[in-house]
């Protein structure tokens, strides 16, 4: 299940929303329902974040409740429901709260309470005195008392929930929201006890949201009681930040494997372990002066450190640190020290995930291609030149993220460079779902096949 669902009438307004909880590090998408409640409780299974929209702003309040009620039945269960608003609270802003507020009621046991924040601050949307403001004026006074459609005469947040739907709302004044945490509380106990349905909320900064969000789950603590929202966004994703909601994806470490024994690569690595705070592990070797690592020792000796790893750790696995390490090789042991490596790597990574490898050395970055059954990489750019980034294409590994460098490439920072750019674009991926884990059914999908290709993401 997703663990927030949000119901958005319209599309731009739910992308909207998902971006905010997408920078609060959520794996969130969009789907536009339409009816198609297969593919939004498709989505709710592969995403931390759901937000479905239903298209309803300027449907009648009958159809725009019954829409935000299938779309909460479909992507049931989720720790939190949220009614996605216009800014100027355009549309049917009272039936698709009441109707989300019914339905979750409907599903759920306990009390359920709306928190209705209609601020944006960051959009110069205001809510003071219950009195939703656009750039420090009231709707009707600005050019959305015009809209074609659903023309805003007041900006009585009350009066717009209430001309739409039976719902009894509690106010909260900005002088209670910015005073005293423990008055705060108090007082939304206080709203509670007198059954509302509604909590409508002043706010003019982000703090106030997230200060609100953690008064509401303060004062219903130890309750049967389960708050969904009525907001923009801004004041959901504060409701999840409070609600203990957050990314909870696996962050493997980033492998460095180097074969090459260059001095610009030891600076490379040197100044990556001061950098970084990075250690440095040295390839066994099978007896003293034997230029060839062990492979035995190697793959025992990556699977200890990666094993006891940090999460987002960089390990760094070398032929050669310092100058000590440093032996003539004859041409046979040149050739088979990087199959060595590769060989090791492979064996590691067949019990332990990792967010991307470093290969500097052209001959251990072409063992480990091969090794690790490879087609090829999928070429995304340069790191700087000559440090090439992309991705493994086919294979047990296909997707994973490779930057390979020669021993002779760049300068000091380059090794530190290439780190960055894998630790970055790990980031991304993780918060992004393949295709192949949340495709929409199609009306003609047996006519479609599935990409598998793991470098491939959703938007």
């Amino acid at each position: 299940m997703a663990q927030v669902l949000v119901v958005a009438d319209d599309l731009t307004g739910a992308n909207g929303a998902a971006a905010m909880f997408a920078e609060a590090g959520l794996r969130t998408a969009t789907v536009r329902t339409a009816g198609r409640d297969d593919a939004l409780a498709d989505m709710a299974a592969s995403y931390d974040v759901v937000v479905a929209s239903v298209d309803c702003r300027h449907a009648g309040p009958d159809t725009a409740a019954r829409r935000v009620a299938q779309a909460v039945r479909a992507g049931w269960p989720a720790r939190l429901v949220c009614n996605r608003i216009d800014t100027t609270l355009r549309g049917n802003v009272g039936a698709t709260t009441a109707a989300l507020l019914t339905e979750v009621r409907s599903l759920t046991s306990g009390h359920v309470v709306v928190l209705c924040a209609p601020a944006h601050p960051a959009a110069g949307r205001h809510t003071i005195g219950g009195t939703q403001l656009l750039n420090g004026r009231r709707l009707e006074e600005t050019e959305v008392a015009e809209d074609a459609r659903t023309p805003m005469r007041t900006s009585d947040v009350t009066r717009i929930l209430r001309s739409q739907a039976e719902l009894a709302v509690s106010t909260l004044a900005l002088a209670l929201v910015t005073g005293g945490a423990d008055d705060l509380v108090a007082a939304i106990r206080s709203a509670l006890a007198g059954d509302a349905d509604v909590l409508v909320v002043d706010a003019t900064t982000e703090e106030h949201l997230a200060r609100l969000a953690s008064a509401a789950v303060r004062a219903t603590d130890g309750t049967e009681t389960t708050w969904v929202t009525t907001d923009p966004g801004p004041a959901s994703v504060a409701m999840a930040r409070a609600l203990g909601i957050g990314a909870d994806h696996p962050e493997p470490p980033l492998l460095v494997v180097s074969g090459s024994v260059t001095a610009l690569t030891r600076r490379q690595l040197a100044h990556l372990a001061t950098d970084r705070d990075v250690a440095l592990h040295l390839a066994p070797r099978g007896s003293e002066g034997h230029a060839v690592p062990d492979e035995d020792a190697t793959a025992s000796l990556l699977d200890d450190v990666l094993t006891a790893a940090d999460p987002g750790a960089v390990v760094v696995l070398a032929t050669a640190v310092e100058d000590r390490d440093l032996h003539s090789v004859t041409a046979e042991e040149a050739d088979e020290i990087p199959r060595v490596l590769a060989r090791a790597v492979r064996r590691a990574l067949e019990s332990h995930d990792v967010d991307g490898i470093l290969a500097t050395g052209g001959d251990v970055s072409t063992a480990l291609i091969g090794e690790l059954g490879a087609r090829g990489v999928a070429v995304s750019g340069q790191v700087e030149p000559l440090a090439v980034a992309g991705s493994l294409v086919g294979g047990p590994w296909a997707g994973l993220q490779l930057v390979t460098k020669g021993g002779l490439v760049g300068d000091l920072g380059t090794v530190v460079a290439c780190v960055d750019h894998l630790r970055r674009t790990a980031e991304i991926r993780r918060h992004h779902v393949a295709p192949g884990e949340a495709r929409l059914p199609r009306s003609d999908d047996s006519e479609h096949t599935q990409h598998s290709d793991r470098t491939e993401t959703a938007t």
